[in-house]
């Protein structure tokens, strides 16, 4: 592939998943011939796995972070899904999320949170690799360095032992007895057929989580999910005094060659001016539907605070621009 096709495909690479200019350009290089930028998973474990993950991503990863989520990139594959983490808080709070244990509950219950099943397969200088038993998946976190990574999975442990929990991803290469009721109980959300026909969204966002700051430029991303993930919800917090970049996101995500098959229905601001609004993206399926909420909002900046918001907004100030949506009469962002 000639030096400047390589170069303007990294370049989209990049814009989609956040990846460093280096790394994009070595991902495009070794691409097969015609091999799309962005992979959807080649099995069907996988994608329900990532449907979950960005599920619970968007569930614990709620603190501030320079990057949205504290996930500075993504590379996905066809086998699987890389995420690299900004700081060793944003890995504390998401192997919270993700390492699957038994907790109780405040009435007393017994009840598994994490990833069901999934056990660490590997561990790296900079990472570990999760993998569902049984099941051909991958996730792989990479961060600050491999005594970060122990160190927050060794707290975590002691935290839940601490309150009479289990551990789970601790038990090897079995199921632990309370991860097998759960599982044969069909408490995953997954195993909804809802869930299941629209799980390529969740996975197809998280593919590409890189758009929510090199084209959209929130400060705080946050969301979830609704109608057993038929709706997925993404709001966006802006600063006062930034663009809100709105038509740059929705033209990304609708690409026809390397967004998501979703189509704008609607969209419409709820105060004058335009600082409060909501986008409708659905797709033709009618399988899925992603509904982003916007608005600008000034958070207090307190002292600890300071050099994290300093950091999001030099982030801010590298991404011009703000082009307008399209008009739509009579359409309705709601439904």
């Amino acid at each position: 592939m000639p030096r400047d096709q390589i170069s303007g495909r990294a370049r989209i690479y990049a814009l989609y998943t956040g990846a460093p200019r280096q790394l994009a350009c070595k991902v495009v290089a070794e691409l097969p011939r015609h091999a799309p930028l962005i992979p959807a998973p080649a099995r069907r474990e996988q994608l329900l796995l990532e449907s979950e993950l960005l599920y619970l991503i968007l569930s614990y990863q709620r603190s501030f972070f320079e990057f949205p989520f504290g996930i500075r990139y993504v590379q996905p594959t066809a086998e699987g899904i890389r995420l690299d983490l900004e700081s060793n808080a944003s890995l504390d709070s998401l192997l919270a999320g993700l390492l699957p244990g038994r907790v109780r509950t405040g009435n007393g219950d017994d009840e598994i949170r994490g990833l069901n099943g999934c056990r660490i397969t590997a561990r790296s200088d900079r990472g570990i690799e999760l993998r569902r038993l049984g099941q051909p998946t991958s996730i792989r976190l990479t961060g600050p360095s491999r005594r970060a990574f122990q160190e927050a999975e060794a707290i975590l442990a002691e935290r839940i032992h601490d309150h009479g929990g289990e551990a789970s991803w601790l038990a090897g290469d079995t199921w632990t007895t309370h991860e097998r009721l759960w599982e044969d109980e069909r408490q995953p959300l997954p195993y909804e057929s809802t869930w299941r026909d629209a799980a390529w969204l969740p996975s197809g966002l998280l593919r590409r989580l890189g758009l929510l700051h090199t084209v959209a430029v929130p400060q705080v991303v946050t969301g979830h999910e609704a109608r057993l993930g038929e709706w997925w919800i993404l709001e966006l917090d802006h600063d006062a005094d930034t663009g809100l970049r709105r038509a740059e996101l929705v033209q990304a995500l609708t690409d026809p060659e390397h967004g998501l098959p979703l189509e704008l229905r609607g969209h419409r601001d709820l105060t004058p001016g335009g600082s409060l609004g909501l986008i409708l993206l659905k797709s033709p399926d009618g399988t899925a539907t992603l509904q982003l909420r916007y608005d600008r909002f000034d958070y207090p900046v307190k002292p600890e605070r300071a050099e994290m918001f300093a950091a999001i907004r030099r982030r801010i100030s590298t991404v011009t621009g703000d082009a307008v949506l399209p008009m739509m009469p009579g359409c309705s962002a709601t439904g």
